[in-house]
């Protein structure tokens, strides 16, 4: 019974993180679903705090697109008129390894493992959730939909580009490191 009630609150806390209209991915855990729904939230605190109420996170504001990240204590707002902007930054930790098969395809596996991996592993991933947040649509596949060029420890920027049955859309990406900290802009071009 216990088994059985802890699946009834893990498929709740899944569709409250849904109806939030954040991506969830196959095998995402109860950990997993609920950091995403405190990142949702801090998100949207800062978003309020610093644009007033009755706004959503993900639209236009004065003809302005935004996107909003943060790890830790750490957070990018990035305001452009421009379309197809995202950016996301992340702590460089060793968590990365253990998801890694989760956002990158196998060619992307090989061409990051090495020196530094580590961090190569969090630019990659901030890399594409900075493209899916340029994209705003949900269903995306980071492994197979999002494709970043191989880039090394020393590059400042990459290439990376959406693709998908009917339709590829290409970004120009913007390396930043920060401390202990993976930054990355994307822009469609």
């Amino acid at each position: 019974i216990k088994q059985k009630y802890q699946l009834i609150r893990d498929q709740k806390i899944k569709e409250r993180v849904e109806a939030l209209g954040v991506q969830v991915q196959e095998g995402d855990d109860r950990e997993t679903l609920l950091q995403k729904e405190k990142n949702f939230n801090l998100e949207r605190f800062v978003f309020m705090r610093y644009f007033g109420q009755g706004h959503e996170i993900k639209v236009k504001i004065d003809n302005r697109n935004i996107s909003i990240s943060h790890s830790d204590h750490l957070v990018t707002i990035l305001i452009s008129e421009n379309k197809g902007i995202g950016v996301d930054v992340e702590k460089i930790n060793n968590k990365v390894h253990s998801i890694k098969s989760k956002f990158l395809n196998q060619k992307e596996i090989n061409y990051l493992s090495g020196y530094e991996e580590s961090r190569n592993l969090t630019r990659a991933w901030t890399a594409k959730e900075a493209i899916y947040k340029a994209l705003r649509m949900p269903g995306i596949i980071f492994s197979e939909n999002i494709l970043i060029e191989e880039f090394n420890n020393e590059s400042t920027t990459g290439i990376g580009k959406f693709i998908s049955t009917n339709q590829e859309k290409k970004f120009k990406l913007y390396f930043y490191d920060l401390d202990n900290y993976c930054l990355t802009i994307s822009q469609e071009i």
